[in-house]
């Protein structure tokens, strides 16, 4: 598993955007309307999509105050979902699930009770995507992932592994 990025909660995602690019020269990555991913290494999410996607409300967020989460991405998730059940002592945030873009997550609360998220990669699911047998454009489609980036995961995943 690898550490891949800490995403911010915003209120107000144009405002936001405006502030890294304009005053800290940031680059958007992508920007998916309500998520936005900044080449510097960090992403953002609306605070409304936030609370659709996990089912926070403002009861939760005043005793928990989540404003970001430390995101992780784990290409085994099924297993690591099962390794995680081994811990009584983790307070589950959401359970597994999948997103409507087809990434399948689950989030837990670290000791002082940020956020952890731990998903799989999109080429993980643009490939589960491809193997089910979806065409090129239903993966687009599905995943919101550019043409570009489905077909290089195609191309992946007809070359032999070089692991022995």
């Amino acid at each position: 598993m690898k550490f891949h990025s800490p995403m911010i909660i915003v209120s107000d995602i144009e405002k936001s955007k405006r502030f890294y690019v304009d005053i800290l020269h940031e680059e958007i990555e992508q920007d998916l309307g309500t998520y936005v991913v900044f080449g510097g290494g960090f992403s953002m999410m609306t605070r409304e999509q936030w609370n659709e996607l996990t089912g926070e409300t403002s009861n939760t967020k005043e005793k928990t105050g989540h404003s970001f989460e430390l995101y992780f991405e784990e290409d085994q998730l099924n297993n690591f979902a099962q390794q995680l059940e081994g811990h009584a002592d983790i307070i589950k945030f959401t359970e597994l699930q999948e997103a409507p873009w087809g990434q399948r997550t689950i989030r837990f609360l670290d000791p002082d009770h940020h956020v952890v998220e731990v998903s799989e990669s999109m080429s993980s699911v643009v490939k589960r995507f491809l193997s089910s047998g979806m065409t090129v454009q239903e993966t687009c489609e599905k995943s919101m992932m550019s043409v570009t980036f489905v077909e290089k995961c195609r191309i992946n995943m007809a070359q032999p592994s070089e692991k022995g």
